[in-house]
């Protein structure tokens, strides 16, 4: 587990010295929350290729399919944007629900 905690910080900061040098707003609020997300599922793909348990195998399953090609052997990733936005529709129900509780004066 060390071994893929080194090469995934390894990857992201040479992604983010990347993108910085491309005018990508590193610094920017939004871009270092999407960044959390990008260091968990790029651990969790690393994590995988090692037989290392990670909770986003679960999601990379129920969101990307992959289409293999016979002919060619050639392997190709789609990502399910409609169960992508099912997913987030589900998870801004559950943020509301719990805004329901009762406000204490």
């Amino acid at each position: 587990m060390e071994f893929a905690e080194e090469l995934n910080q390894k990857i992201i900061v040479h992604m983010i010295q990347t993108m910085g040098e491309n005018g990508i707003g590193i610094a920017d609020p939004a871009f270092i929350r999407d960044l959390g997300l990008i260091i968990e599922m790029t651990k969790g793909s690393i994590y995988r290729s090692m037989g290392i348990p990670h909770p986003t195998h679960a999601f990379f399953e129920t969101i990307v399919g992959i289409d293999i090609n016979e002919n060619d052997n050639t392997i190709h990733s789609h990502i399910n944007l409609n169960m992508l936005e099912k997913f987030v529709e589900a998870n801004k129900d559950l943020e509301d629900d719990d805004d329901d509780d009762p406000e204490i004066s």
